[in-house]
């Protein structure tokens, strides 16, 4: 009993430590920048993935298709904390934050920030086995 005692009181104390989200730099090689990430919740990534969701063909046939670009530039645009993709600069010029994106960033670069955003966030593509 008393190593399930201190065990639950290590688990308690690390979830209640939790201050903040996860933060990560991610090198821009071709800009020569680093850009400043956070993780996002599961209600934000939801969210997302229902905005980016929409549906192809009738009746039996009809299945949900996931748009990944728009997907992979919202991601971005909700994790980024520097750049700010909303600042009045490149919507000027771009006109929305997820057309700044795709308007600046090459397709390579989209899907190593969002697979960072993904990672950070929890979500990784390891195969592992779950172990009680």
């Amino acid at each position: 009993m008393a190593v399930t005692d201190t065990r639950q009181s290590a688990v308690l104390h690390a979830l209640l430590s939790i201050d903040s989200k996860p933060q990560r730099d991610i090198p821009m090689k071709r800009l020569g920048v680093d850009f400043q990430i956070q993780a996002l919740d599961g209600k934000t990534i939801n969210r997302i993935q229902e905005q980016c969701t929409h549906y192809s063909g009738k009746g039996p046939k009809r299945e949900k298709v996931l748009d990944e670009e728009q997907f992979g530039a919202l991601v971005i645009q909700k994790a980024c904390l520097i750049p700010d993709w909303t600042a009045k600069e490149l919507i000027e010029k771009y006109g929305t934050p997820t057309e700044a994106i795709l308007g600046l960033l090459l397709a390579g670069e989209v899907a190593k920030l969002s697979t960072e955003i993904l990672e950070i966030s929890g979500f990784d593509n390891d195969d592992e086995e779950i172990k009680n």
